[in-house]
């Protein structure tokens, strides 16, 4: 289970936007179980006391995940923004991970085609018909 810090500033966060918040933010496990912490921050924009702005950061082991929404007057819009821009990240860093490891050390793998090649020339270098 993973930690979940909600605040705000200047912008009041009751009890049906945390629950709203920590809902939303469970449907990210799909994309991964190793989540550590999720931290979600409200403001409204300086001169503009109607427009919302929520920030998040997912720690995950060897990456943070950043993501910013803002939504005029409604903090579920802001949210829910959010949660979009999330869910293609962590869909992005996911699918890296997966590249990662199932591409391997391609530079030391040899394929049977390479091995086939150095072996018929290792053939004729016995025969002395090439040289090195």
């Amino acid at each position: 289970m993973y930690k979940v810090n909600i605040s705000g500033q200047h912008v009041s966060v009751s009890d049906e936007v945390v629950s709203y918040v920590k809902e939303s933010i469970s449907s990210l496990e799909r994309f991964s179980d190793q989540i550590t912490s999720v931290n979600v921050n409200f403001t409204t924009e300086k001169h503009d006391t109607h427009k919302i702005i929520a920030e998040a950061q997912i720690h995950i082991p060897g990456a943070d995940i950043f993501a910013t929404s803002t939504a005029d007057r409604h903090i579920t819009s802001a949210i829910d923004g959010l949660l979009s821009k999330l869910e293609n990240q962590m869909r992005k860093h996911k699918s890296k991970q997966l590249d990662k490891a199932h591409s391997g050390n391609k530079s030391f793998v040899e394929t049977d085609e390479e091995r086939e090649k150095q072996d018929e020339f290792n053939a004729l270098a016995d025969r002395g018909i090439v040289t090195d």
